[in-house]
């Protein structure tokens, strides 16, 4: 009777590491996922939602390790943050102080199919004249704007220009600290995966099992021991 009890409590001990082995399993499956990777990349417990994105988004797909790239927007935050965007009076001052933001704006509108006054009202919140909006029509199968991307750039405020360059300065340096960073992106995903956890819930009712199962193996056992020593002593 003894051995039969030790035996179920065997059983379900070996059913508990089982059910505990596979549990971690699962966790680490789950914690091969290159945001998790990411966000343990940072002491703070909130990181900032455009990095992460900006992160998932180059590691996912765009080159994660090229010199070029980041030499390239250091170089135009640097031209940005040189600058006292106050004096930034308009267009002009762009044109004439800050040759490489000219030339990433313009590309940016030539891309978009976006004038200069359009695109830095849009990407400043703000709403242009409906008068001013840019009209589109259809050439060999593709969209281009009627007018000029530099057509009246007189009409961009200085303040929306300023708010502009700031929070292109913003973005610039949470895309350079992305590119640095994903470096260590793979061999961070390897180890938090190696120290992903279960739930703990669940692995706390694992282990109250497996405690109840060891007292009641330990408590049989020492039972069987004492009958075989009366036994022998018989």
């Amino acid at each position: 009777m003894l051995i039969t009890k030790m035996a179920e409590c065997d059983v379900r001990l070996r059913r508990i590491q089982n059910k505990e082995t596979y549990m971690f399993d699962l966790a680490s499956n789950e914690a091969e996922n290159v945001i998790e990777a990411i966000k343990s990349l940072s002491n703070n417990e909130k990181l900032d939602s455009r990095l992460i994105d900006s992160m998932a988004t180059a590691y996912l797909g765009n080159p994660t390790n090229n010199p070029r790239i980041i030499e390239d927007k250091v170089r135009l935050m640097d031209e940005i943050d040189f600058q006292n965007l106050s004096d930034v009076s308009g267009w002009g001052y762009v044109e004439k102080h800050m040759p490489m933001v000219k030339d990433h704006i313009i590309k940016k509108c030539v891309k978009e199919d976006l004038d200069l006054y359009s695109f830095i009202f849009r990407e400043t919140d703000d709403s242009p004249d409906s008068n001013l909006d840019v009209d589109f029509i259809d050439k060999d199968g593709l969209l281009s704007p009627k007018i000029e991307v530099t057509q009246d750039p007189n009409k961009i405020q200085s303040t929306s220009l300023q708010r502009y360059l700031e929070q292109l300065s913003r973005n610039l340096g949470s895309d350079i600290q992305a590119q640095m960073t994903l470096n260590n992106v793979e061999k961070r995903s390897q180890q938090v995966k190696d120290a992903a956890i279960p739930n703990a819930q669940e692995l706390n009712l694992i282990q109250r099992y497996r405690t109840a199962n060891e007292r009641q193996f330990s408590k049989t056992l020492g039972e069987l021991l004492e009958l075989q020593k009366r036994r022998k002593n018989a």
